[in-house]
């Protein structure tokens, strides 16, 4: 179960969030990010979509560029994987 903002608020839900912030910082990125990796776990925070992180005041990191359109599949594994769109991937 995972805990992510969406609509204003927070829910719980079986998908994981598509981007991570770090609440000191006001920045939201792709999950895989380091600086959002490195960030304590007091500090994170996780949204839904794109557009629930810019509406809490969140900007893109600067180091991972995420974009709206990132997604994550489940890999055979049962690990989730970011899937890049092709012309990112190359």
């Amino acid at each position: 179960m995972y805990r992510v903002w969406k609509d204003g608020g927070v829910i719980d839900t079986d998908e994981p969030a598509r981007f991570g912030g770090i609440l000191t910082m006001n920045i939201f990125g792709r999950l895989t990010c380091g600086t959002g990796r490195r960030a304590l776990k007091a500090n994170r925070v996780f949204f839904a979509t794109w557009d629930d992180a810019v509406a809490a005041g969140y900007r893109p990191c600067r180091n991972c560029h995420p974009t709206p359109d990132d997604r994550y599949e489940r890999g055979a594994d049962g690990r989730w994987r970011l899937v890049l769109p092709i012309e990112q991937s190359r």
